[in-house]
This record gives structure tokens, C-alpha cells and sequence, in this order.
């Protein structure tokens, strides 16, 4: 018989020899509308552990082979029972969904055994990492598990949806397509697309290393010491490429970076610290280093929804945090009134409620409510120091709009601008006030994170 899809897809997810198989022979009962002349060991998925670059993990894999994949009552009780191992060894869970949804011949019985692995779910939160890789169907209720996931990728032939499209109202009149891995990327936000099912595979292997423990003091010295290429005169900091810069050995795992651009999310290592990172960002680059997309300058209220939801897991998960600001107020769009205020608030109590080491590095002129949304300090147990590159502003609103109010028809409003941007808006005057710990030059922003992270 040849080995189905799941089988593969695991074997490809684990290290080479190293998958164990659990409830190999588990199969569905029978019901009022007997299944057992269709039923099958495994009961539409394959569960069991092994290891990612030695790391142990359990994972389940659903296999479309056997009913369809369809979930059922022994199907979610294989699901939930690989929970309750991974809460015993706190190992990281992944689950590789493709799935026909509920099994309708087994009613409350799949309902009630999908309802444990929902609990099991969120009795693991923030205690164990967890991953789901959508790889074929993911609908209806069966959208609850990768939301509930701490992070979810999806391949860009999968789909995913709560109503099927069609039976959405006007939907056939407007047009929209709401299932294709392209709308959960870039406007629902729920995963992460690849292209391929290998590259999701690979994504959630490079996920899972990132989380393996590794010591202060991996790097050599010149690693340690090494200056980021960045000056003090660019429109745009290039944030992602200075992120990239600032990690061990140029690497920046970024978290969504389809969706909602302008706030970057994300994990890199500090000599070996595993830091997760919240930043603004003003403009996507191309690989040459140019503008390829204005960003909105300001925060966003999706912007803000997606730090909130990267802050929660960083605290849960007691990883310590880099916020790195370079945000001109809030964004002038319709979507501010409506939304702003509730997930402004959101990410500042997450920031606010890190209970690890923080560290605020202000790599952009910062204004107003953006400039205390993105630099709260911690109020609970965490520590926290705040750097800026030596060439920023920050203060309450830019010179010129400053200066149109307070001197409005003085003919010295130029000088006057000039002088409330050097007393009000500089990053000297604010150390001056105390408000910043110190202020660095933009090559040794690497060397400075890596000791503050060390000391707090």
C-alpha cells in the first residue's frame, strides 16, 4: 500500500528515523449510521512524536485518505490525547491540517470530542509552543484550531474558511474570495503563506530551532562586536533589513509580514538571547534596497491588533522583548476612527503587562500618543531601557505643524520653528529630560542590544 500524504508530509516535517507513531490502531465505533465497513486504523489522522534538529515534538497530521479526513469522535480524542502528553514534557505541538470537516454520521459525539481538543488547546497556552500548518481544507469550526494556534502557516493552494463563499450574501456580486491562502495573508491576517507545502514544512522547522535553548555568548567576537551598514540619513529606515543587521549571524525571522506591513513582528538572537521584536516600519524594500511601497506613517489599527497578539505570546512564553519605534502619530484612514482606540489600547496593556527584560530602541523621528503607545514602560516585574539613534526626533508634533499653531502670523515663525525643533523635538533634549537611557550611534546598535539584554 503506498504511504499516504500525512505520512509524508510528517516525515518531511521530523528528522530523519525519528517519528513514533501513537494509536496506530485506532478506529472510528459504530454509530446509528454504522461506519465500521469504511472505517480504518488511524481514523483519518496520524499522531505521534519526534524531533526537529533534535528537539522533541508531538504532532498529528491529517490524512484525507481515510474519510475523507474527516474529524470524528476517536480522531479528536487521538488530538487531545497527544495535548495531554506534550503538557507532561511541555514539547511544542504541531498539526498538520487538511481536513473534510465534521463527521456527520457521529453528531454530539465528534462535537463533544472536538470541544476537549478546543480546551486542551487553550489549557496549553502559554506553556508549550504551538504550530498549525494548513495544507489542503481547513473549514467551518476546524478554523478555531489554527486560530488558537500561537502561530499558523498555510501553502497558497490551501484553503481556509469559516462559510463557504458562495453562501455569503452578494458575495457572488462583489466578487470576493475570501477562502484562498491570498486573503488569510494579507487581509484577514489569520496565517502566514509560503508557496509550497515544503516551504511551510521548512518555515515551521526554522519556527520550532528558534526555540531550542542556546546560552548567552554563542557568538565569536567578531560576530559580537560587529557594525550594523546603517546611517543616519535615509527617509525610510529600511527596519526589516536593519533587524536582519542587528541578529545573530544576519537572521530575522519575521511573523506575518504580509499583513498589515507597517508593524513588523517578529524573533532574531542576540548572542544566543532569543528576543521577540515589535517595530514600525514606513516603506517595504526590495532586495536592492529600494522604495518598493509606502507604508503609513502613523500606527494602525491592524497594526496594532497584530503587535497585541505577538506581545501576548512573548509574555506567555516569557521571552524577552525589543520594541523599535519610528512612528509619526496614527494613520489618516477611516479604519483609525472606527478601530484605533480599542486595538491601541490592547497593544499598549500587552506591553505594558511583559514581564521579562525590554529594551525601547527609537530608530525614527516618533510623535505624539504613537511615541508613548510604542515606548510604555512595563508595570509589573520587567525591566526596561530605552536607547534612540543619534539622528531622530521625537516631541510632541513635528516643527512646521507646531510652529502654524503656536505662531500663526508671526513673522518670525521660521525662527521660531527652527528653535522648537532643536529645544522640543531632539533626541538630546529628551536624554537631557531623562526620558532616554542613551543615545547611540546607528552602527553600534547590535553591540548595545546585546549588552543591554545581558545586563537586564
Amino acid at each position: 500500500m503506498a504511504e499516504s500524504k500525512a505520512m509524508e508530509r510528517l516525515e518531511k516535517l521530523l528528522d530523519e528515523g525519528s517519528f513514533i507513531e501513537l494509536g496506530a490502531s485506532v478506529s472510528a465505533r459504530s454509530t446509528d449510521f454504522s461506519l465500521k465497513h469504511l472505517s480504518e486504523p488511524s481514523d483519518g489522522v496520524i499522531t505521534g512524536y519526534g524531533q526537529i534538529e533534535g528537539i522533541p515534538v508531538f504532532v498529528y497530521s491529517q490524512n484525507r485518505d481515510v474519510l475523507n479526513g474527516t474529524m470524528g469522535e476517536m480522531h479528536a480524542k487521538k488530538i487531545a490525547d497527544l495535548y495531554d502528553k506534550a503538557m507532561r514534557s511541555r514539547a511544542p505541538v504541531i498539526g498538520l491540517l487538511d481536513c473534510g470537516g465534521f463527521r456527520l454520521e457521529e453528531s454530539v459525539d465528534a462535537l463533544d470530542r472536538f470541544g476537549r481538543v478546543l480546551a486542551k488547546q487553550m489549557e496549553c497556552s502559554g506553556r508549550l509552543l504551538t504550530v498549525s500548518g494548513v495544507l489542503g481544507v481547513c473549514a467551518g469550526g476546524m478554523t478555531l484550531i489554527p486560530s488558537l494556534s500561537d502561530f499558523t502557516f498555510m501553502s497558497i493552494s490551501a484553503d481556509m474558511f469559516v462559510n463557504a463563499p458562495h453562501t455569503i450574501r452578494d458575495n457572488a456580486v462583489m466578487a470576493r474570495e475570501f477562502s484562498p491562502a491570498v486573503y488569510q495573508n494579507t487581509v484577514s491576517g489569520q496565517a502566514e503563506v509560503l508557496e509550497t507545502e515544503d516551504e511551510v514544512i521548512g518555515r515551521i522547522r526554522l519556527l520550532v530551532s528558534l526555540f531550542e535553548d542556546s546560552e548567552y555568548g554563542s557568538c565569536d567576537m567578531e560576530e559580537l562586536n560587529r557594525h550594523i551598514p546603517f546611517g543616519t540619513g535615509a527617509a525610510h529606515v529600511n527596519t526589516r533589513a536593519m533587524l536582519r543587521e542587528c541578529g545573530d549571524f544576519r537572521e530575522f525571522f519575521e511573523i506575518r509580514p504580509d499583513y498589515c506591513p507597517e508593524m513588523v513582528t517578529g524573533f532574531l538572537r542576540l548572542n544566543g538571547i532569543l528576543t521577540g521584536v515589535v517595530g514600525n516600519a514606513q516603506a517595504v524594500f526590495d532586495g536592492q534596497g529600494n522604495v518598493e511601497q509606502e507604508l503609513p506613517k502613523g500606527l494602525t489599527a491592524g497594526g496594532c491588533g497584530k503587535a497585541a497578539e505577538f506581545l501576548s505570546f512573548c509574555s506567555k512564553m516569557s521571552v524577552p522583548v525589543l520594541t523599535a519605534s519610528a512612528a509619526d502619530g496614527f494613520a489618516a484612514q477611516e479604519e483609525t476612527e472606527r478601530r484605533l482606540p480599542e486595538a491601541l489600547a490592547r497593544m499598549m496593556r500587552a506591553l505594558a503587562e511583559l514581564s521579562g527584560a525590554r529594551v525601547n530602541l527609537i530608530i525614527g523621528d516618533t510623535y505624539g500618543t504613537a511615541y508613548v503607545a510604542m515606548n510604555t514602560k512595563p508595570q509589573k516585574n520587567g525591566s526596561c531601557l530605552t536607547l534612540a539613534w543619534d539622528s531622530v526626533k521625537v516631541g510632541m508634533m513635528e516643527a512646521e505643524k507646531a510652529a502654524n499653531i503656536l505662531f500663526s502670523g508671526d513673522p518670525e515663525r521660521d525662527a521660531q520653528a527652527a528653535a522648537y525643533e532643536t529645544r522640543q523635538n531632539s533626541v538630546w533634549s529628551a536624554a537631557a529630560h531623562g526620558l532616554i537611557d542613551s543615545v547611540i550611534e546607528p552602527k553600534d546598535t547590535r553591540k548595545h542590544l546585546i549588552m543591554a539584554f545581558s545586563m537586564l
